[in-house]
């Protein structure tokens, strides 16, 4: 892990969003650091993503935090008035991630497989990309909610209703300040809340709702190796 303030490696280790982080220094958003560590045996993504890096945070940073259910605006994802606009996925056309073994390797010259569930995200300009197989609904609504995804800076819940998986490809436009609930004239793509309605049938709609978030009760800055 390469250049990443503790703010980004704290919402990694507890898989969380930044609006789901409270009572952070503002030291964890302006330091970056380095990591560079060996584990014994061939431990899974999983683990190096989650307990291990969890492990270092509180050794090395002394974190210390606890859990609360807050009650914070939310998005909650449901179909359109026409009716969703989704492609059903087809068996075999993509290969399962498991996250419970060791990442996996791409072959020199052979392109990256295709992920059941994995949703990529590109990026050109002020333009976004989203494209995934095999995607439920709950994947999708997880995906919005991430920060560097959709900036809606709050969480997304599936209620659509919608059972089984999906091949998704959804492309719209964020400006500086976040996502736009309209489009000026000069706009270079529709906003998320357009492109979700027009491309994919669904809508976000604003609500409230029991969120959790991580509570940081003690934190420093690490001594050098």
């Amino acid at each position: 892990m390469m250049n990443l303030t503790p703010r980004r490696l704290i919402l990694i280790a507890y898989d969380i969003q930044d609006y789901q982080l409270v009572g952070a220094p503002r030291w964890i958003d302006s330091e970056n650091y380095d990591i560079e560590a060996k584990a014994d045996g061939n431990p899974s993504v999983q683990q190096m993503e989650g307990p291990m890096l969890q492990a270092l945070l509180e050794e090395r940073f002394k974190l210390s935090l606890h859990r609360e259910t807050r009650e914070l605006a939310v998005y909650k994802l449901s179909v359109g008035k026409s009716g969703a606009k989704l492609q059903a996925s087809q068996e075999g056309n993509c290969t399962p991630y498991v996250t419970d073994a060791p990442p996996p390797i791409a072959k020199p010259g052979e392109p990256p497989p295709s992920f059941c569930g994995f949703q990529r995200t590109t990026a050109e300009g002020l333009n976004r990309s989203l494209n995934g197989k095999a995607v439920t609904m709950a994947d999708l609504a997880k995906t919005l909610s991430r920060t560097y995804t959709a900036m809606l800076g709050r969480n997304v819940i599936d209620g659509t209703g919608l059972k089984g998986t999906f091949d998704v490809r959804l492309t719209w436009a964020m400006d500086s300040d976040g996502p736009r609930s309209d489009n000026p004239p000069d706009s270079v793509g529709p906003s998320i809340f357009t492109a979700l309605q027009e491309q994919l049938g669904l809508k976000l709609e604003a609500t409230k709702g029991p969120v959790d978030v991580l509570v940081i009760d003690h934190i420093e800055k690490p001594s050098g190796n």
